[in-house]
């Protein structure tokens, strides 16, 4: 196997992506995907890339699917071997490489300190760039450290020795066996296979998996794209079930930015990476699918009391996402109430991205959606903003999550609270999936709420109720819903009673207020 090792500049690098009969390397250099991956791996993305090594005649299982799908049928005798390019961030010399992998290095020199991933170069026309694991840029390049929950470990063999790294998988669109949403779809699982045991598949199986025909009623190779319908089947045949979130029946035709925010945060916890059917410029060119594996948040701030609730998800101010058009870990900003900027607007300032869609795959016992928690904590909103209506000068700040009850159980190990009740926290049985509803004024936290993520949403699902207010005031929001209660109860329907009821009920459940941490 032939290894060569060359410094990292524009020449080189597009020549190592070019195949000599293909795609020149002038063609190369005009794709969008190089212009970013030039970017993301030189000093300005944060990778500072000095050096790759290109790997010929590379195996890659994707690709091989993908070429006994539909390029082993073709005429034309492609290739069905890549070649394969690593990155690192310091010099490495052809001597270094062979003694390292001899084991003969005559210094230590740590490998996996300086490697930055891996590229496949696909022996096709245009669309080369195939399997690609990148060490994420933007994890140390902000003042607050992003939270990148849709990557994963992954284990590289190189040259016989393990290299790790901890990012999601991107390719681009291969516009004949797969379109931009079967490649958001293949990103996704990659993210999710290792812990919710789905089959990592290439984009030729996913493409299959989404229907028979395309949603024109041709056939599905050349791919044309998936519509919604066939998104959410072929999720549904990974083994993941879909929940789609789109525009209410009021006549908008996008999701506002505070919808979408409060989405992402809310699912972000099952680690699963999260489709965006976007508007890439508002042209109404057709629609695109990119895949969300994480955001960064503000530091919170105190909110002045105001007529709408307010939620810890609207601090979002930039999320990251695999775009194939474009590449890995994309920084996606918010302009307004529905505007966000995308790579596909940045030069131009008149036009803007929209989201039409969002589409969360979900482990299939989550039952419940964000929607039905989030109508449940708007009345509960209601009725706390009334008690606590010009006692408190910042307002009450909501962010609602979905966790596992293992992770729930063991936050409130460290809670100070009565031993009693600590135990029947810690020993009662939960369901494995829990919809957690956190109630902030200012920074201290004054009410936790559970409820039971697996059940129907016709039913009563409320958990539990811990409130961290001082006894005074507490004993002062008793007595309040004691005297509100049957006023309540004479407007309200069984379901809004019962939660009322809920709240009461978990005031009275304990004689001290519990504190959250020590």
């Amino acid at each position: 196997m032939e290894i060569h090792v060359q410094a990292f500049n524009e020449d080189n690098f597009a020549l190592a992506l070019s195949h000599k009969k293909y795609t020149t390397s002038e063609a190369i250099k005009a794709k969008n995907q190089f212009k970013y991956l030039l970017q993301y791996l030189g000093p300005h993305g944060g990778l500072n890339a000095q050096t790759f090594v290109v790997e010929e005649e590379y195996v890659s299982k994707d690709y091989l699917q993908d070429y006994a799908s539909y390029y082993a049928y073709c005429f034309e005798n492609y290739p069905k071997f890549c070649k394969r390019i690593h990155f690192f961030n310091t010099s490495v010399t052809n001597e270094m490489l062979k003694k390292f992998i001899l084991d003969k290095l005559d210094s230590p020199f740590n490998f996996n300190e300086h490697y930055l991933g891996f590229i496949v170069v696909k022996p096709i026309p245009t669309t080369v760039i195939g399997l690609t694991i990148l060490r994420n840029s933007n994890v140390n390049s902000e003042v607050l450290s992003p939270n990148f929950w849709g990557i994963r470990s992954y284990t590289v063999h190189f040259f016989g020795r393990k290299l790790k790294i901890d990012s999601l998988a991107f390719q681009e669109q291969d516009s004949v066996v797969a379109a931009c949403a079967t490649t958001a779809i293949w990103s996704m699982l990659q993210g999710v296979a290792k812990d919710f045991n789905t089959t990592m598949k290439s984009p030729s199986q996913i493409t299959k998996d989404a229907d028979t025909l395309s949603s024109d009623g041709s056939r599905l190779f050349p791919n044309k794209g998936l519509s919604i319908g066939q998104i959410c089947q072929a999720i549904h045949n990974s083994g993941l079930a879909p929940e789609l979130k789109q525009p209410d029946t009021s006549g908008r035709e996008f999701l506002s930015v505070s919808y979408i925010k409060r989405v992402l945060n809310a699912y972000s916890p099952l680690k699963i990476p999260i489709i965006l059917v976007i508007d890439p410029d508002g042209k109404d060119e057709g629609l695109h699918a990119i895949t969300v594996a994480g955001f960064q948040q503000g530091t919170p701030e105190a909110v002045n009391p105001k007529p709408k609730i307010s939620w810890h998800a609207d601090n979002i101010n930039i999320i990251y996402a695999h775009d194939d058009q474009w590449g890995p870990f994309v920084q996606v900003t918010f302009n307004n109430e529905i505007d966000l900027r995308t790579k596909w607007v940045e030069k131009t300032p008149h036009l803007s991205t929209k989201v039409t869609n969002i589409i969360v795959p979900v482990y299939p016992k989550v039952r419940i959606a964000y929607e039905d928690i989030e109508a449940i904590v708007l009345g509960i909103d209601g009725i706390l903003t009334q008690f606590f209506d010009s006692k408190i000068k910042h307002d009450l700040v909501w962010d609602l999550k979905i966790e596992l009850s293992e992770t729930i159980k063991s936050a409130r190990r460290e809670y100070v609270i009565d031993e009693q009740l600590k135990y029947k926290l810690l020993t009662e049985h939960k369901p494995k999936f829990i919809w957690v509803a956190t109630c902030y004024i200012g920074n201290f936290k004054i009410f936790e709420l559970t409820f039971d993520a697996t059940d129907v949403n016709n039913g009563m699902v409320g958990l539990d109720m811990l409130c961290f207010l001082p006894k005074e005031p507490r004993n002062e929001l008793i007595e309040f819903l004691e005297l509100s209660k049957e006023e309540y109860e004479s407007k309200r329907s069984k379901r809004s009673i019962a939660y009322y009821h809920f709240i009461l009920n978990g005031m009275k459940a304990y004689k001290e207020a519990p504190v959250p941490h020590p």
